[in-house]
């Protein structure tokens, strides 16, 4: 670019100096016709006083000057007078027309010659009497200095242009230094990371253009990543504990099975009972493992229209067997079956929910009872499972969506359970656009309140 810029600049300039020696090579040749066309007019002789004045050389130096030189010939192109500066030397016939500028006023044939002193700007104009060719005037300008100019200014462009190439080779140094230093030292920490060790930051807080942002963005990530294999490691860690147990029992008896079974068949039914309970067990967790799984998965799910309104009622109707025999009342306030709430999910997963919600409402209250209400509102489907138990304590609030996490271990050790039900039932809210809250206080139950977009009635 900078070259280019530099060639144009050169180009205008030599431009406009051509077009000031044109400019002054064409006043002299119009002045000089005007005085030839005055000269014939006063004479009788007409052409013979043109031709005369032109062999004339005193009247010829009256137009020429220094570095401007003039040279007439007949009409078979013989020399009939010149300038005295031109001396033994006479304007070249030869005529080159390229580097000549844009614009030239219309007097004759222009073009460039070299001449003994350099090179010349001509411009030969023809004078004539009707159609009659009476003789040809060649009126030159030198362009020794005009050449000099061109060349100082071409130095100066050369020297310009170096200094310029250089600074800015040097600005490009510099300014890669400072922009790929930063990614080099990201590149390196990137390459110090790994699964055993996600700790490390950049930290650059001082930074706030494009690279600060990245940084930041890099740190956030690692911090995900961290969190995201601390999680994948206490899940490993939790779930090998919930079935390490169970697997540990089934063990025990069926060595006990072994050795005394045969003999003894109330020691193989305790063992197979017990065996029975704790495969369920195994087989709880691993269901609750696998559809965590499916729900960390969006793009597997087909989601189609549901009938929320429905997927509640059979849950009630399913559980309230279960509720009856702790002595529960078991009510569900879902609406007319006239008024369908329609949202777009999966009707599997959106049954697992209710049924998670409503069966550990179950589990954990002892007396009372839970209750199941759905409306729709505000282009949501609002679904509220409450129940009468001891509620959760404030401490454990922040975590009940954990995966294996147990407000109270003790306590739960005599509820059946995953410990994974409300993680499913987040995880599957999530999924379908969603939101849960959970309202809970001690000795006063807890409240479960889930919103699903409505897709809208009739669907």
């Amino acid at each position: 670019m900078l070259v280019g810029f530099a060639g144009v600049i050169y180009a205008g300039a030599r431009d406009v100096l051509l077009s000031a020696s044109a400019s002054h090579v064409a006043d002299t040749a119009q002045q000089l016709q005007r005085e030839l066309q005055t000269a014939s007019q006063n004479n009788p002789f007409g052409v013979v006083a043109t031709r005369t004045a032109l062999g004339d050389q005193t009247f010829l130096d009256g137009f020429s000057g220094t570095g401007l030189f003039i040279e007439a010939y007949n009409q078979y192109g013989r020399p009939i007078g010149k300038s005295t500066n031109l001396g033994t030397a006479d304007i070249p016939t030869t005529l080159e027309h390229r580097g000549l500028p844009r614009r030239l006023p219309a007097l004759g044939e222009w073009g460039i010659a070299q001449g003994d002193t350099g090179r010349l700007l001509v411009v030969r104009v023809p004078l004539r009497a009707g159609s009659t060719l009476e003789a040809t005037v060649d009126v030159a300008e030198s362009l020794a200095s005009m050449d000099a100019v061109l060349a100082r200014f071409r130095r100066f462009l050369l020297i310009g242009l170096a200094v310029a190439l250089a600074c800015i080779a040097l600005a490009s140094l510099s300014l890669a230094r400072a922009a790929l230093g930063p990614i080099g030292h990201i590149t390196q920490a990137a390459r110090d990371i790994s699964s055993e060790d996600l700790s490390k930051r950049l930290n650059w807080t001082g930074r706030a253009d494009e690279l600060g942002l990245l940084a930041r963005a890099f740190d956030d990530m690692l911090a995900r990543l961290e969190s995201s294999f601390a999680r994948e490691r206490r899940f490993i860690a939790d779930a090998s504990h919930e079935l390490k147990t169970p697997l540990t029992v089934i063990n025990a008896n069926a060595q006990m099975l072994a050795r005394w079974g045969a003999r003894n068949p109330d020691v193989m039914a305790e063992a197979l009972a017990t065996i029975e309970a704790e495969s369920a067990t195994m087989a709880r967790v691993i269901n609750a493992m696998l559809t965590l799984a499916k729900t960390d998965d969006p793009g597997a799910l087909t989601l189609e229209p549901v009938d929320l309104r429905r997927i509640v009622t059979d849950v009630g109707n399913a559980l309230q067997t279960t509720a009856h025999a702790k002595g529960l009342v078991l009510r569900v306030d879902a609406g007319p079956a006239e008024s369908p709430v329609f949202v777009r999910g999966e009707p599997g997963l959106l049954r697992q929910l209710v049924t998670n919600l409503a069966d550990n409402a179950i589990k954990f209250t002892q007396q009372g009872g839970v209750t199941l209400n759905l409306a729709a509102r505000d282009g949501m489907a609002h679904l509220a499972v409450a129940d009468t138990g001891p509620g959760i304590p404030s401490d454990a609030l922040p975590h009940i969506f954990e995966r294996f996490y147990r407000a109270d271990p003790a306590r739960s050790r005599n509820v059946e359970g995953t410990g994974l039900g409300l993680a499913v039932v987040q995880n599957i809210v999530r999924l379908h656009g969603g939101d849960i809250q959970v309202r809970s206080q001690p000795g006063h139950g807890t409240c479960f309140d889930i919103s699903l977009p409505l897709l809208g009635s009739g669907a």
